[in-house]
């Protein structure tokens, strides 16, 4: 639990009060971020330069994923869990704009590190709608 726990508080340092920018502090960035502090290779490199939703779209596309939801499924060593039976370090995944799924780390007591509109940018937040998924990260043995 301690490693799952100073894995989420490196995102909490890394990402909070960071403004959102496609491709460089994102969803996605964050998600890869908490699993690398776990000793995942989520492996997001691959998708390649975006700077819009529109080329992000593409390029989650391009490699065979309709959405952030799929990416996480791929990701080797992660298990779909109840949302609600979510640890310091797992991924969330909320109802995002224009389709999109958010995701987002769980920080324990129901509260969320992730992009939303209302927080202006990463947050910690307590969602006001009900999560969409959720992965276990179980930390690696590295």
């Amino acid at each position: 639990m301690l490693q799952r726990v100073a894995a989420a508080q490196a995102c909490v340092d890394r990402f909070d009060g960071q403004a959102f920018a496609w491709g460089e502090c994102d969803c996605a960035r964050l998600a890869a971020f908490a699993l690398q502090a776990l000793g995942y290779k989520p492996s997001y490199a691959r998708f390649g330069r975006y700077r819009t939703a529109l080329s992000a779209r593409r390029a989650l596309k391009r490699e065979g994923f309709a959405d952030t939801t799929d990416w996480m499924d791929a990701v080797h060593g992660l298990v779909r869990i109840a949302p609600a039976a979510a640890l310091p370090g797992d991924i969330v995944a909320l109802p995002g704009e224009d389709g999109w799924s958010a995701l987002t780390v769980a920080l324990g007591q129901g509260r969320l590190l992730g992009f939303l509109e209302a927080a202006g940018g990463c947050a910690v937040v307590e969602p006001g709608v009900p999560p969409i998924a959720a992965w276990r990260a179980e930390p690696c043995r590295s």
